[in-house]
């Protein structure tokens, strides 16, 4: 399920590497979301959550964060397997994309009722538990549409997306 949620940002991720001239083609943004997966769903299979907890903390997540930099050499290894480019391109892709994608949960988190710590807590702990289900109403929910019109999120469909993350 990751992956469907990190398909949510790929629109934003490919105007962001077509306005900076930094993609490598068209399969540069895919290639981005793929690793990223991978690496997600490892490191949380492994019960490292620092990257699920600062992807939901409603909090703007710079280039310099920790949990960034320590993403950044990951991915910028799986860039430079599947797109065939230097390190220094894997880098600059990184390093662009990672803060980008962090912030657009962080931006749906913040904008959701109840507390962001809240919400990144039961992500985590929802994660690390396993099990759940419902992901089209989640996603549905995380892109403001089914939602009873409301829009937004709620921290039950939080609860929810993040047992149902790694099925």
């Amino acid at each position: 399920m990751i992956d469907q949620l990190l398909k949510m940002a790929e629109g934003p991720l490919k105007d962001v590497l077509a306005n900076s001239g930094m993609s490598e083609g068209p399969g540069t943004a895919n290639a981005i979301k793929e690793t990223l997966s991978s690496i997600l769903q490892s490191k949380a299979q492994n019960g490292d959550m620092a990257a699920i907890k600062e992807m939901f903390s409603g909090s703007e997540t710079h280039n310099d964060s920790p949990v960034v930099q320590n993403l950044a050499g990951d991915l910028t290894g799986g860039l430079m397997d599947k797109l065939g480019i230097s390190k220094e391109q894997a880098i600059g892709l990184a390093m662009t994309a990672l803060p980008l994608i962090m912030n657009y949960f962080n931006k749906k988190v913040d904008s959701a009722p109840g507390a962001n710590n809240d919400i990144m807590n039961s992500v985590a702990d929802a994660l690390q538990a396993g099990g759940g289900s419902g992901a089209a109403d989640i996603l549905g929910s995380l892109l403001g549409g089914n939602s009873g019109g409301k829009g937004g999120m709620d921290l039950g469909g939080l609860m929810d997306l993040g047992k149902g993350l790694f099925k």
